[in-house]
């Protein structure tokens, strides 16, 4: 791919995708592998000359974010290795993140992390009970209020990921795992529903969905608990007290360029959209392959919209209008009416956006404004 120094100089997000697991969620899509010693040194390695390149167009990011598989697997020296290659690429004000599993966490690593500047953390617990647990492949023994605590020491922007509409799992159960959540004391939280994406574990047994009444239940009393306990939504997924947005995760959702290293990885420069192969054995013997597609304006306009209307706040108008080059209220007039009187949709004098039961339907949005 033709990186340029003046295209980086546009870019502000880097994301490195680390794909080894000691175990398989029986959900995950992501690209991801069973751990093999020999392949994740060299694996560093690879991502490190992928780096390296990064200097000599004298990059610079506002955020980091590495995520997998379990960037936590590293060890002392491989984690070290990888970010102290990465701090060079921090401008100032920065925010660098990791993604962790609760397991492979320790106080040496902590203390890695915040020599080379990582200062958010986000840790994929999913549920705190155990049955659920042990149900996904990750019944680990852990004290989390011991565990928190420690991360605290070192880390305090802090993400848990949970989990809700797995098999078997109840909303008493929910109610559950948010109470713990709130008693961690910590200041965002991620909450996916389960998506079963073909050739997944469950998907391959078989697992089914919870039906969409029993989701938009479980969803609208997280929605709610979250919110009287000053967690604000400011995504559909996403959950943060004041001040503790993920800038990283934004970038995506704003539908703003960023570059992404590793395999399986997804980056926006410019026009072009790629993917990097997610071909292992390709990345360890150099082979850089991706595939791309060209954004016509046309599509560029759907991303916004798909992208942009999962925020709360939705899109302002003046972005809109920089990077269209045309009047959102103007030309989508009709349909925002209609929008509107459905109670899917309202706006300000700067932002359109969608209600609460909009973003519970929002393809139906979708489906009118693309």
């Amino acid at each position: 791919m033709n990186i340029t120094k003046s295209k980086i100089k546009r870019i502000n997000s880097l994301y490195i995708h680390i794909p080894f697991c000691t175990k398989i969620c029986p959900y995950c899509d992501f690209v991801k592998v069973l751990d093999i010693p020999s392949f994740r040194i060299k694996y560093v390695d690879e991502i490190i000359k992928d780096i390296s390149f990064l200097y000599s167009l004298d990059a610079k990011f506002k955020t980091i974010y590495i995520g997998g598989g379990t960037p936590s697997i590293l060890t002392y020296d491989e984690l070290e290795k990888l970010l102290s290659a990465l701090k060079p690429l921090l401008k100032t004000n920065y925010e660098f993140t990791i993604e962790a599993n609760p397991e492979s966490i320790d106080e040496t690593k902590l203390k890695i992390m915040k020599k080379y500047g990582i200062n958010r953390i986000s840790i994929g617990i999913q549920s705190f009970n155990k049955s659920l647990l042990e149900s996904i492949n990750r019944d680990f023994n852990i004290d989390y209020f011991k565990l928190i605590n420690l991360v605290k020491k070192y880390i305090t922007n802090i993400n848990v990921d949970l989990i809700y509409g797995l098999p078997n799992q109840s909303l008493e159960m929910i109610k559950e795992d948010l109470e713990f959540f709130i008693k961690l004391d910590i200041n965002h939280i991620s909450t996916y529903s389960l998506i079963l994406e073909k050739n997944t574990v469950f998907s391959l047994k078989g697992v089914k969905e919870v039906d969409d009444e029993t989701s938009r239940t479980y969803y609208d009393y997280i929605l709610s608990y979250l919110r009287k306990h000053n967690f604000k939504r400011y995504e559909v997924s996403n959950f943060a007290k004041e001040g503790y947005e993920s800038k990283h995760n934004l970038t995506y959702w704003k539908d703003k360029e960023y570059l992404a290293l590793g395999v399986g990885a997804s980056g926006y420069i410019g026009n072009i959209r790629y993917k990097n192969s997610s071909s292992l054995s390709k990345y360890l013997n150099g082979i850089r392959d991706y595939k791309s597609e060209v954004v016509t304006p046309k599509d560029e306009l759907e991303y916004y919209f798909i992208c942009n209307l999962r925020l709360e706040k939705g899109f302002t108008f003046k972005n809109f209008q920089n990077k269209f080059n045309f009047d959102f209220l103007k030309r989508y007039k009709d349909i925002i009416v209609s929008l509107k009187n459905k109670n899917l949709v309202d706006y300000n004098g700067t932002n359109f956006y969608c209600t609460d039961e909009g973003i519970m339907l929002l393809d139906e949005v979708l489906r009118e404004l693309i």
